[in-house]
């Protein structure tokens, strides 16, 4: 049943994307992500009308009937005559393909995901409206939720599971990903579309920090940028279908993430770039240039919207963009604090056994390799070198936001760790690689000796040795892009075997998913100290639980009279395993013990 809902959801999102590309003109590849952002937008400013489960429910009737609509056009025009194998299609199925099947099979990887990620789609299943100041389960109130509204939407129509879950957010990675080739003019050469194919099968290797089976956000907000890039790239021409296609994917991407104002600005200077460009061709530029500043201001107007839901409802947050906030947490740290946190900083950033720094390098050397020859060997001149400028450029900027968070936003013991530099770092690193891929896809296309794209055929080649080299290139390429990928699902499948170890699982053997919300005082008895030390047995507890006041604990060797005061302070215990300490402790106090399972505290007090 999970298998035919989720064919539902294609279904109700290709209705969907066919309206875009039929009705509103959006080039094909760039449908499905519109469609997603779309639904997004619907659903986030239904939320606020109290609407969030009716408006869900209103989106599938409507993608349901034009997904119905649109097969019996098909039919009727046979248009199924017309379909042909190519190798971009081939190719893209392939890796929707193997990421599919793999996430399908897998568990929701969780750590910071429970904290914010996973619980907030869960809270919205459950209760159905944004949370405000009365829902204490959500800590992360300033965070935005536009990824997880589209997880939601995915769970109303195909249930509330991992996999669900899982899948939801690999299409918005999957849509982010097909729209990427829009910048290709000629998608019969195999040469430009296996670098693209490379490229992108090579995110993942630096993506390893967040991979595709959580509910992370972070890989996210490169990819979303890169489709408004190429997006907006692919309809320059058209002020009315590239601005529409803005406020769509650019309005989402800011609801995605806090952090996420950085990328949204890389987007708004290029759409303002080409505005720029057809006011030349533009007689009435003042009209013009005015409705591109409106579009920018409705674009931003989402996220303007749930900052003041933000002060509205929440006194106190936690990572709200708060100036006074960050001088305090700058305060704190005295200049020998600060110093270290530099110095470790710029020691990893320069270290070149840091997984990001080796993404930088790639970058480097792929963009000056591919100007030395084109302009060398191929004898054309090409501004590579002015496009590297640009991505270092966006990249320094970036490593800097990132040293400025440390400073002013982190607490010093995490700041001193550089905790999650690798998370944030391959942000940047995929969206370098997205851009030089974008860049070399067109200058490799302008360097083949044929032009005119119609006269292109298997004899355009300079000369019989050019011709071995483009061949040999091309299915080199395409073996390597297959490789990574399967490499890659390979990891996910074999960390998911080794889940039983984790606190995770823990968990899922001793009690049922709680779906219902409690201010239930939960304590956990965990046998793992660094997962209660790190607080992932109460995020873990939190939302499996589905209660805002879990706590952790492992060390049990205390007076008798503490341990009784300890366990009057909650209404239920959960014991993940057996514990050597605890249970000496319960004989201490009535001569019993207790195997894993979740217990009234009065019941343990009074030994029953």
């Amino acid at each position: 049943m999970i298998g035919l809902r989720l064919v539902l959801l294609c279904c109700v999102l290709y209705g969907y994307a066919n309206f875009f590309h039929i009705r509103l003109g959006i080039e094909r590849k760039l449908t499905w992500l519109s469609s997603a952002s779309f639904i997004i937008l619907v659903l986030y400013f239904s939320a606020y009308r109290g609407l969030l489960y009716e408006a869900s429910i209103a989106l599938v009737l409507l993608g349901s009937v034009l997904f119905v609509y649109d097969v019996y056009q098909l039919i009727k025009i046979k248009a199924y005559r017309s379909i042909r194998v190519t190798l971009l299609g081939s190719w893209l199925i392939l890796y929707f393909s193997i990421f599919a099947s793999i996430l399908l099979q897998v568990h929701l990887d969780h750590y910071d995901n429970y904290s914010h990620w996973a619980l907030i789609v869960k809270f919205l299943y459950t209760e159905g409206h944004l949370p405000d100041v009365g829902d204490t389960i959500i800590s992360y109130t300033s965070y935005p939720m536009g990824s997880s509204l589209f997880i939601y939407f995915g769970t109303v129509v195909a249930g509330f599971n991992d996999q669900v879950m899982i899948f939801s957010q690999f299409l918005l990675i999957y849509f982010c990903i097909l729209t990427l080739f829009s910048v290709v003019r000629d998608e019969s050469r195999a040469l430009i579309l296996g670098v693209m194919f490379t490229i992108i099968a090579v995110f993942n290797y630096f993506n390893i920090e967040i991979r595709t089976n959580n509910l992370l956000v972070d890989f996210l907000l490169p990819l979303f940028t890169l489709a408004a890039i190429a997006g907006m790239y692919r309809m320059r021409k058209s002020f009315g279908k590239m601005t529409l296609y803005m406020i769509l994917v650019t309005s989402v991407l800011m609801l995605i993430k806090s952090s996420a104002i950085f990328f949204s600005m890389i987007n708004v200077i290029y759409y303002f770039y080409l505005v720029i460009k057809l006011l030349q061709l533009h007689r009435h530029k003042s009209i013009l240039l005015a409705k591109a500043i409106g579009a920018i201001a409705i674009s931003f107007s989402p996220i303007i919207l749930w900052n003041n839901y933000v002060k509205v409802n929440f006194p106190v947050t936690k990572h709200e963009v708060d100036l006074t906030a960050y001088s305090e947490i700058f305060l704190e740290k005295d200049s020998k604090v600060i110093k270290d946190i530099i110095d470790n900083f710029f020691q990893t950033v320069f270290n070149i056994y840091t997984l990001s720094t080796q993404g930088v390098i790639l970058t480097l050397m792929i963009m000056l390799g591919a100007f030395i020859v084109i302009r060398y060997i191929f004898h054309r001149k090409n501004p590579l070198l002015w496009h590297l400028a640009l991505i270092s450029l966006i990249t320094i900027v970036y490593y800097m936001g990132i040293l400025l968070m440390f400073l002013f936003s982190m607490p010093t013991d995490e700041a001193l760790q550089l905790a999650g530099f690798e998370r944030y770092a391959s942000s940047i690193v995929n969206l370098d690689l997205g851009m030089t891929m974008i860049f070399l896809a067109r200058q490799i296309d302008y360097t083949l000796h044929e032009q005119t794209i119609s006269l292109r055929n298997y004899k355009s080649f300079k000369n019989i040795q050019t011709k071995k080299i483009y061949q040999f290139s091309s299915v080199f390429l395409l073996f390597v892009s297959t490789l990574i990928l399967l490499s890659e699902t390979s990891g996910i499948l074999y960390n998911d075997y080794q889940r039983d170890k984790t606190v995770v699982s823990q968990f899922e053997h001793v009690i049922d998913q709680q779906m219902e919300l409690t201010d239930d005082r939960i304590l956990v008895v965990s046998t793992n100290q660094a997962d209660v030390e790190n607080y992932l047995v109460d995020f873990v507890g939190k939302y499996w639980l589905y209660s805002s006041n879990v706590v952790g604990q492992e060390n049990f060797i205390m007076d008798p009279n503490d341990f009784i005061t300890l366990l009057s302070e909650y209404d239920k215990l959960l014991i993940l395993e057996d514990h050597f300490s605890f249970n000496a402790m319960t004989r201490l106090i009535n001569n019993h013990q207790f195997e894993p399972g979740l217990y009234e505290v009065d019941k343990i007090l009074s030994g029953q």
